[in-house]
């Protein structure tokens, strides 16, 4: 009778868990038992476990095995555990040193022949793996162990079958390495903004969204330049750390295992307006969560164009990740919890044909009421910012792309430097009463405020909003507190648009 153990890796919604695999080998008819609520495809990895044993030149033991994954409350998913088990099955025989086994994480589907195969999620199991043993050695497969060399503080050891990894263990061959580049994550491509002409105020207004992370809606007739002016946000965006980027790599992995395509430019999703609500929040897909567009657009930009024709559902899905930066998933078996920390842009026209107040419009005035009432109140009162883009007033070039990214990374080195006593970094994400109590707006810009409050009957939420993007217009000023100018220009960029304020 033996027993040993080996660690794996599991994906729970988008976060890795640790899982522990024990093996015990014991006397009796021979058999393969696992349980710890494995799903099919973990329950078939018995047969191409002792397949791939036996392909690779090593005996099956006899008897009955059985093999626990633990914590056995979690539900565990996915065939990236086969490694695992059959180096748990190997210390059980002590074909390998069980000390050495236990130490270890592997990752990997076995094929029959016992090739060591990649898997989708690895770059978000390394993370968890992290989180739970800081600096701990992961065998996976070579493209694997390529996506996950750059997580620090896990050393990742590719393999390429079941033999060479028992060969390693032995220390019968050197440990291969992975060559990962210092720094060997791309910068990316972005457009440029000063290819914007004619739109200097809404190119400013773009500044402001960036530099304090606010939410923005453009309204305005189609041409005006609404989609040029989301696509340049990105690339006014300060580039993502390395942090940043392996989260934006977890999430791209478990999608389709593009990892690999991250760059350091922040994400921007654009889906169409005939996108699920599933497609939209994420959701199972044959027993796997799978992202969806807000999670894709975790630590970057959600344009939604034409966004009144979006489906209720999938528009009100936006209102808690907006508040929360993350969406939650519930099911009957399982709640999981999906990163989508993002800043939303909405595009809209004022009109179904886009020409209100032009006499070309034959829309009649219930039709547009209608067709603005499709952005509900309650997520236009989470929007900070609403632009209305007129026609281009000349032909003039706006500053560069790179002349807006270093403004804007000034102002929240001013505003991280600010918030860093309430554990924030962007003005956006301020809570209500921190933003009242602690960094409250000069006397005379409070008067102005009181008084647009008390005529426009804005919410408390909203006079939040524009005290948090007053902040943002002093800080890109370099001022030390939003006096009434700053109060001025966050009111403007409130209530230009024809939508209820």
């Amino acid at each position: 009778m033996a027993l040993a153990l080996a660690h794996g890796a599991v994906c729970v919604g988008m976060a890795g868990q640790l899982v522990e695999v024990q093996v015990h080998l014991a006397a009796g008819l021979p058999a393969m038992t696992i349980v710890g609520l494995p799903d099919t495809s973990i329950s078939e990895s018995r047969d191409r476990v002792r397949s791939a044993v036996t392909n690779s030149g090593f005996t099956w033991p006899g008897g009955r095995i059985t093999v626990g994954l633990s914590p056995a409350f979690e539900h565990k998913r996915g065939s990236g555990l086969d490694l695992a088990v059959a180096i748990a099955v190997m210390a059980s025989m002590e074909l390998i040193d069980p000390v050495v086994a236990a130490k270890a994480v592997f990752l990997g589907e076995l094929g029959l022949d016992g090739s060591v195969r990649p898997i989708p999620g690895a770059v978000a199991m390394a993370l968890g793996v992290r989180r739970a043993k800081p600096g701990t050695v992961i065998y996976a497969s070579p493209e694997t162990a390529a996506q996950i060399g750059r997580v620090p503080e896990v050393v990742a050891v590719p393999i390429t079958d079941l033999t060479t990894a028992i060969a390693v263990l032995r220390g019968e061959v050197p440990v291969p390495t992975v060559a990962v580049a210092v720094d060997s994550i791309p910068v990316g491509f972005v457009p440029e903004l000063a290819d914007v002409l004619g739109q200097a105020r809404a190119c400013r207004a773009l500044e402001v969204a960036a530099a304090g992370g606010h939410h923005v809606l453009l309204m305005g007739p189609p041409g005006v330049g609404k989609t040029m002016l989301a696509q340049r946000l990105p690339g006014l965006l300060p580039p993502l750390v390395d942090e940043q980027v392996l989260e934006v790599a977890a999430i791209a992995d478990a999608l389709d295992g593009s990892a690999d395509a991250v760059s350091r430019v922040p994400p921007f999703r654009s889906p169409h307006h005939s996108a699920s609500h599933v497609a939209m929040v994420g959701g199972a897909i044959g027993g796997v969560t799978r992202p969806g567009q807000i999670s894709l657009a975790h630590h970057g930009v959600l344009f939604l164009d034409e966004a009144p024709e979006f489906g209720r559902l999938t528009l009100e899905s936006l209102r808690q990740p907006l508040e929360d930066g993350v969406v939650t998933i519930a099911r009957a078996a399982v709640t999981e919890r999906l990163p989508a920390r993002f800043q939303l842009v909405l595009a809209a026209n004022p009109c179904p044909c886009g020409d209100a107040g032009t006499p070309t419009c034959r829309c009649a005035s219930g039709d547009i009421r209608k067709y603005q009432a499709r952005l509900s109140g309650p997520l236009l009162d989470r929007v900070d910012m609403r632009i209305k883009v007129s026609a281009p007033i000349g032909r003039t070039p706006g500053d560069t792309s790179e002349a807006v990214r270093q403004r804007v990374a000034a102002a929240r080195e001013r505003a991280s430097h600010r918030l860093a006593p309430i554990g924030e970094f962007l003005n956006c994400r301020v809570p209500g009463g921190a933003l009242r109590r602690n960094f409250p707006v000069s006397d005379a810009a409070n008067k102005l405020m009181e008084k647009w409050y008390s005529e426009k009957q804005l919410s408390l939420r909203a006079l939040d909003r524009i005290a948090r993007v007053s902040w943002t217009v002093a800080d890109l000023r370099g001022g030390t507190r939003p006096d009434i100018d700053d109060i001025a220009e966050a009111m403007d960029l409130r209530n230009t648009t024809s939508a209820a304020a």
